[in-house]
């Protein structure tokens, strides 16, 4: 038997945390079969290509933007999970440098919008599993690294930090004990700016000390 030789491809969940939900990135496609369909943004690797670039690519084609922080994930190589080609592709998770920005996809996509990621439609391919794999991986690793700091915008309340992480770990968190581990972690910093709470006094704004991705053990 003569071995095929499969396209390499990748594929990006990008990422943020918005009114107390974690937010996936979706595009819609225009090529067939799944004209219509909606999908992670992704690319096949060109020949001058290693993953990385082709990822920061697919990322720019699909928002716009260059500047995010993206970890590889896992492979997806079923037999099938392309009807067009044999396709085996390497996942990644994409966190914007600036969240709130709004996304401007290039002509390859229809269009592109954010989703709940509990509220999204079947995706094309095997999106939907990709998508479950980012998410198991994200809730992992807010027990050890700093990782609920890149789906925040880049001020952001006690509150706002306090709801990533209780959505996350599915369970609810004492407020007293949670600013105090954040703040002695050095995971942020007040700003010493303030958002009006309407009857209530402001909320104090907090920044991350570290805007990329670092190992801190908060469980």
């Amino acid at each position: 038997m003569i071995p095929t030789k499969p396209y390499a491809a990748t594929d990006l969940g990008i990422f943020r945390f918005l009114d107390g939900k974690l937010l996936v990135y979706l595009v819609e496609l225009k090529i067939e079969p799944f004209v219509g369909r909606y999908s992670l943004p992704g690319t096949l690797v060109l020949e001058t290509e290693d993953l990385e670039a082709a990822v920061r690519r697919a990322y720019r084609e699909a928002t716009g933007w260059s500047g995010a922080y993206f970890e590889q994930v896992y492979t997806f190589s079923a037999i099938d999970r392309d009807p067009r080609r044999r396709t085996i592709s390497t996942a990644y998770m994409g966190f914007p440098d600036r969240p709130g920005e709004p996304f401007e996809p290039v002509d390859k996509y229809r269009t592109g919008e954010w989703f709940y990621v509990n509220d999204t439609p079947s995706l094309a391919y095997d999106h939907n599993e990709i998508l479950k794999v980012c998410t198991d991986r994200i809730a992992a690793k807010l027990n050890y690294t700093n990782i609920a700091l890149l789906l925040l915008p880049g001020e952001f309340t006690m509150s706002e930090l306090q709801c990533v992480y209780e959505q996350g770990l599915g369970e609810e968190l004492e407020t007293g004990s949670f600013s105090d581990k954040v703040l002695s972690l050095g995971m942020i910093e007040a700003t010493g700016g303030e958002r009006p709470a309407g009857n209530v006094p402001p909320v104090p704004l907090y920044r991350a000390v570290h805007r990329e991705l670092q190992e801190i053990p908060f469980i």
